[in-house]
């Protein structure tokens, strides 16, 4: 496992967010969270939205997986956290920033599944999605991965995020 520094498990002095206006006085690095992965999105983000609208022990679906930020917080809360993944490459980088052992009832699962055909998951099976989806054509993150929605122009985006 890649060797992270001396950290804590949960942000200092965190607070819920009350409004509809989030801003947070730094991007968020507890944990084994960090801004390495391009595009990822704050650890705060996925906090709040699980803290408000989920309980322990439900089912949290991130359908762009990405570098796991979501299922690190899912693993931290004592949720049952799925991530999905057309990229392998981002998959490995998830399971090496889970590999920690606070909280191990609670591993996500993971799937190397596009986000717009989740066949493996039973119809009505999770509590909560939390979605952070790719920017389209802006952040690339693979190279010959056919449906990776980040190689597509705004239209295609567009389209096949919303069909």
């Amino acid at each position: 496992m890649e060797q992270y520094r001396a950290f804590e498990w949960e942000p200092k002095d965190f607070k819920l967010e009350t409004t509809t206006i989030w801003s947070f006085k730094d991007r968020g690095k507890w944990a084994t969270h960090s801004g390495e992965y391009r595009g990822n999105w704050s650890p705060y983000i996925p906090r709040n939205l699980i803290i408000r609208y989920s309980k322990e022990d439900d089912i949290v679906l991130d359908p762009f997986l990405g570098s796991g930020t979501t299922l690190i917080e899912t693993k931290l809360l004592k949720r049952k956290g799925i991530g999905v993944d057309i990229n392998p490459e981002a998959i490995n980088i998830a399971r090496k920033k889970l590999a920690f052992n606070i909280n191990p009832e609670y591993e996500p699962i993971i799937y190397n599944l596009d986000a717009r055909n989740l066949y493996a998951l039973p119809d009505n099976s999770v509590d909560l999605i939390c979605a952070h989806p790719p920017y389209a054509n802006i952040i690339k993150y693979s190279k010959g991965i056919k449906g990776d929605l980040s190689q597509m122009n705004i239209a295609e985006f567009l389209q096949e995020i919303f069909l």
